[in-house]
């Protein structure tokens, strides 16, 4: 019988860790697609900076890509982050019935899920 309980728990950890990894991937790619969006922004304004006539303009016109840039990300990041709020809050009852390997792996996942994010933040300041 207790071996039928840690096969259940193995079993539901398992799947808990598949959910979490499948849903800090969906948070990695939603940010990716944003910055993605963001850069093409980015570009399409220093295009249209190049055509530009005189220098101050073109200065102007990448300062205002350079602001719109930021702005994007730190929208893309307030939307991740609420993902991510929600997405712990819903898991983390479950993540902390499992075993303390278990656990590990997840806190692991976390801290990498926030290494990238904040990556993705320090890169598009």
């Amino acid at each position: 019988m207790t071996t039928d309980i840690r096969l259940d728990l193995s079993k539901t950890a398992e799947e808990v860790a598949k959910v979490a990894t499948e849903a800090a991937y969906l948070a990695i790619g939603i940010g990716v697609l944003g910055f993605h969006k963001a850069q093409v922004r980015r570009q399409a304004l220093a295009d249209a900076a190049q055509r530009g006539n005189r220098a101050g303009d073109l200065e102007v016109s990448l300062t205002e890509a350079r602001k719109e840039v930021a702005k994007r990300v730190k929208d893309l990041d307030a939307t991740v982050g609420q993902f991510i709020d929600v997405l712990d809050s819903t898991f983390d009852p479950v993540w902390q019935r499992l075993p303390e390997s278990a656990q590990a792996v997840i806190q692991q996942a976390k801290a990498t899920r926030d290494q990238v994010r904040g990556r993705i933040s320090t890169f598009a300041a």
